[in-house]
């Protein structure tokens, strides 16, 4: 009688994780398409991927080529170079200078550095998916819309596929109910562009 009762308990337990895994899955792409939360500390406010598509003036998928901090009037930016691979809104660019709020000035006697809580952040040869508007500052440049929420990530899971990421590290993922790696969760590129794709229609 124990030995059924054991085995129950384990089938039992073992249905419950795949149900919790086929949830996680369906809800990646579900999450998307809500409301794309930023940081409790950040200075903007959520936006969904549809809103986000729509105040956008262009989307580019590309790589950091390099970044540079600068002064505009009395705040510190750093301005990313973007080789463009790829551009699903706005006028097609092999290159967009990308304004990010927050820098580092090291020409001083002594470096000033400001940063913005949940700004957005771009490393050098980092490859993104970003929603650009233009910049605010009159530059030829552009800013991320909704702040940190219109900058993604892409990397590369285990299997060779590219996926989508926020805040991603630069090391390879394994791929699963939606590529988990910490508390952050991947959604494959090809998927996240259908669903911009279909927001643009």
């Amino acid at each position: 009688m124990k030995k059924k009762l054991f085995a129950l308990s384990g089938i039992f337990l073992i249905a419950l994780v795949i149900a919790g895994l086929w949830v996680t899955m369906a809800a990646n792409l579900d999450d998307l398409q809500q409301t794309v939360n930023p940081p409790a500390t950040s200075l903007a406010t959520g936006l969904t991927m549809q809103k986000m598509t729509e105040e956008a003036s262009m989307i580019v998928i590309g790589k950091c080529l390099g970044t540079r901090s600068k002064w505009i009037d009395r705040s510190l930016v750093t301005e990313a170079t973007i080789s463009v691979d790829e551009t699903l809104k706005g006028d097609p660019a092999q290159e967009v200078k990308v304004e990010l709020p927050g820098g580092v000035d090291v020409n001083r006697q002594f470096p000033v550095a400001m940063t913005y809580p949940g700004a957005p952040r771009i490393s050098l040869d980092e490859e993104v998916f970003l929603f650009l508007a233009p910049s605010d500052e009159g530059s030829n440049g552009y800013s991320v819309t909704g702040y940190a929420q219109g900058k993604f990530s892409i990397g590369q899971a285990s299997d060779g596929e590219k996926v989508v990421m926020r805040d991603m590290a630069m090391v390879p993922v394994q791929k699963g109910a939606g590529a988990i790696r910490g508390n952050i969760q991947g959604v494959p590129l090809s998927q996240f562009k259908a669903l911009v794709r279909n927001y643009l229609k």
